[in-house]
């Protein structure tokens, strides 16, 4: 990817990540590459800088960037949707990295909670400075102890965006009951990894594709899905459907989304699924 005019010139920010942490820079890639496309499906122009500014090889990031970037409007229009509802809500970003949604769906009343490892919060806290309704919180998304960032008053939607595939069942199932526990009301929307994924990224070439499937734990499926709605607290559970856009990836994407659960958790796709807790 090329410089960005207005900060060529600009010391670029030596990168140090590694493990979970170091996949912050394989979104923050995609959605730049979505975000400089032809034809892009994605505006967000903040991504790009990030880019530039980083002293780091993103290697081939055009790849799967449409589909990434079908995920990522899937995610934003969830957050619209909550902010329709209850502008002055509270949004909690669980292992938000360099994610930029914040500067995509703000409204100008939301509160935003960013959630994140130590080391990847440093990275972020170089790049992106928070505004006034804005916290970051560092530490494990499995801690709760970000719940204090959280102003309960006002409804809340969490979301962890590329996260709970690097969770073990256990935790996750743990995570999803605590909140339904602490958030009675809430709302929480995540992306899942069926097993076809798991399998399909194995067999795929590359670094990338090689720590991913050393470091997710966690797959999906419909048997998976029942077990999440069992949990106590889980009121409802749906699954997204993504927003139209150019190009295959949100057709094809859309399509899947009407398919039978069954089928639909058998194909190598992300799904984005929203709970409510009662």
């Amino acid at each position: 990817m090329t410089c960005d005019v207005r900060l060529c010139g600009v010391e670029r920010i030596a990168v140090d990540l590694s493990g979970v942490p170091e996949t912050v820079l394989w979104n923050l890639g995609r959605r730049a590459a979505a975000a400089s496309a032809r034809r892009p499906l994605l505006h967000d122009p903040r991504a790009v800088e990030l880019v530039a500014r980083l002293d780091h090889n993103f290697g081939d990031v055009s790849r799967g960037a449409a589909w990434h970037a079908v995920r990522v409007m899937t995610f934003d229009a969830a957050v619209r949707r909550f902010l329709d509802r209850h502008p002055a809500g509270t949004v909690v970003a669980l292992g938000e990295g360099l994610e930029t949604q914040f500067w995509r769906v703000d409204n100008g009343h939301a509160q935003w909670v960013t959630v994140d490892l130590p080391e990847a919060l440093a990275l972020r806290r170089q790049l992106l400075v928070d505004g006034p309704r804005q916290r970051t919180h560092a530490g494990s998304a499995l801690d709760l102890e970000w719940l204090t960032e959280v102003d309960t008053a006002h409804p809340v939607l969490v979301t962890a965006q590329g996260l709970l595939m690097y969770f073990d069942r256990a935790q996750t199932h743990d995570l999803i009951a605590e909140l339904a526990k602490r958030l009675p009301g809430a709302s929480m929307v995540f992306d899942v990894v069926p097993q076809k994924m798991f399998d399909m990224v194995r067999r795929l070439p590359g670094r990338e594709s090689e720590q991913a499937t050393q470091l997710w734990n966690w797959a999906f499926s419909a048997t998976e899905r029942k077990a999440l709605s069992a949990i106590p607290g889980v009121a409802t559970i749906d699954d997204l459907t993504p927003p139209m856009g150019r190009g295959a990836a949100p057709c094809v994407l859309g399509a899947v989304r009407r398919l039978p659960r069954g089928l639909r958790y058998r194909l190598p796709v992300l799904p984005v699924l929203e709970l409510t807790f009662g």
